[in-house]
């Protein structure tokens, strides 16, 4: 009769589930890249709010205290290492009370080449 501790009939070990990134956390990378990598954290807002009013970047918005304090929160959430392997994807270039936002040097590097190659939902493929 077979044990149960036998290696063969264990059950697979699970599988991490891929976190999901809040939306935010993307559009404020794009904000930056756009922005040459780094900008002060007010132009980030008002480049946030605009979108969220349609506005876009033709004209200033002012972003409400919700959207700061989410931007702020997004942004401070991804801006040290994750524990799992992950790297920042944000940093403060001038130190910890500047407000002047940053991507990484890793972080920009990937977002310029287009992200991973071969995967599915690549960029670059639309382009």
């Amino acid at each position: 009769m077979p044990s149960i501790l036998d290696p063969a009939r264990r059950r697979p070990p699970r599988q991490a589930k891929a976190t999901r990134v809040e939306p935010l956390v993307g559009e404020i990378a794009e904000v930056l890249l756009r922005l040459g990598g780094s900008a002060h954290r007010d132009k980030v807002f008002e480049i946030l709010a605009a979108h969220r009013t349609g506005v876009g970047e033709a004209g200033p918005a002012e972003p409400g205290l919700a959207l700061r304090a989410r931007a702020v929160a997004a942004f401070d959430a991804h801006s040290s290492a994750d524990g799992r392997g992950h790297g920042p994807l944000f940093r403060k270039p001038f130190g910890p009370g500047a407000h002047r936002w940053a991507l990484t040097v890793e972080a920009e590097v990937f977002l310029r080449s287009g992200g991973l190659p071969g995967r599915k939902d690549d960029c670059r493929a639309s382009a």
